[in-house]
C-alpha cells in the first residue's frame, strides 16, 4: 500500500512539474517583442525644443543660431516608429522616411541622416532593448529603444554628443503600440 501511494505521489509530482514547466515555456514564447508600430505620446515625452535651447544657451551668440537650426534638423519629433526584425536584419522606419536597415549583429552601414548628412548607422537588438547608433565627423547619437514589460510602451532615450557642443544632449520620446 505504501509503495502504491509513493508511486501515485511521484506520478502526481512529475505531472505537475511537466505542466508547470510547459506553461512557463508558453508564457515566455508569448512575451511581446519589439516588432510593431508605435505612435508618439507627446505629453509623456520630453520637449525637444526645450532640450535644444538648454544645449545651445552656453554657446556664443555667433554659433548659437547655427547650432540651434542644425540640432532641430537632427532631432525631429517622430510621430510614428515601426520596427521589424529577423535574425539577419533590423529595420526601423520613422514617419514617412525610407527605412533604416542594418545587419542584426551590429555591423555599421552608410546612411543619410534627417539633415542630409552622411553617417554610419548600426543597430543591435537584445531582448526588449534596441540600440541604434549613428556616428559622423560631427559627433555621435545613440537611440536606446526599450519596450515596457506589458509590450504597450516603447521609450526612446536619445543621447547625443559632439565636440562642438559644451554638453551632452539627452531626452526621451515615449510611444504607444498601435493594435
Amino acid at each position: 500500500m505504501a509503495m502504491t501511494n509513493f508511486v501515485s505521489t511521484l506520478c502526481l509530482v512529475l505531472l505537475c512539474s511537466t505542466i508547470f514547466l510547459g506553461s512557463s515555456t508558453v508564457a515566455a514564447a508569448q512575451e511581446p517583442g519589439l516588432d510593431g508600430t508605435y505612435i508618439l505620446d507627446q505629453p509623456d515625452s520630453d520637449n525637444i525644443n526645450d532640450v535644444i535651447e538648454t544645449a545651445v544657451e552656453k554657446l556664443n551668440f555667433v554659433t548659437r543660431d547655427i547650432a540651434r537650426e542644425r540640432l532641430k534638423k537632427l532631432n525631429p519629433a517622430y510621430r510614428q516608429v515601426a520596427i521589424t526584425s529577423s535574425p539577419n536584419e533590423i529595420s526601423v522606419t520613422v514617419d514617412n522616411q525610407p527605412p533604416l536597415r542594418t545587419p542584426a549583429k551590429g555591423a555599421a552601414v552608410a546612411w543619410v541622416g534627417p539633415d542630409g548628412g552622411k553617417v554610419n548607422a548600426s543597430m543591435q537588438l537584445t531582448g526588449r532593448l534596441l540600440a541604434q547608433t549613428f556616428t559622423s565627423a560631427d559627433g555621435r547619437r545613440v537611440n536606446d529603444y526599450t519596450l515596457s514589460p506589458d509590450g504597450r510602451t516603447l521609450t526612446m532615450q536619445v543621447t547625443e554628443t559632439s565636440p562642438r557642443l559644451s554638453q551632452t544632449i539627452t531626452y526621451k520620446q515615449v510611444y504607444r503600440r498601435v493594435s
